[in-house]
């Protein structure tokens, strides 16, 4: 997958996303990856949202196992896990 790319020079990130998230990349088996390239400091705002990924579905994003903010920005190589909201009890 590749986010429109102005100038070039792009970043590779890997991104997973769980539970109902799924949806919004068919194809990509349970628990894989998919590479994205992007441009260097995009958010995660941002990738999510060339993703298709709304982000009122996407309660919280960890980036290389550390939990981030939507306007975090990304680098090369970054390992993005994105979480819808969590209901039980």
């Amino acid at each position: 997958m590749a986010i429109e790319q102005r100038g070039g020079r792009v970043i590779e990130v890997n991104v997973r996303v769980y539970a109902g998230l799924r949806r919004h990349l068919p194809g990509v088996p349970l628990g894989q990856s998919v590479k994205v390239r992007l441009q260097p400091e995009a958010t995660i705002a941002e990738l999510l949202e060339e993703l298709g990924i709304p982000r009122a579905e996407t309660k919280t994003c960890f980036v290389n196992g550390i939990q981030r903010e939507f306007g975090y920005r990304l680098g090369e190589g970054d390992d993005l896990a994105a979480f819808p909201p969590v209901a039980g009890g």
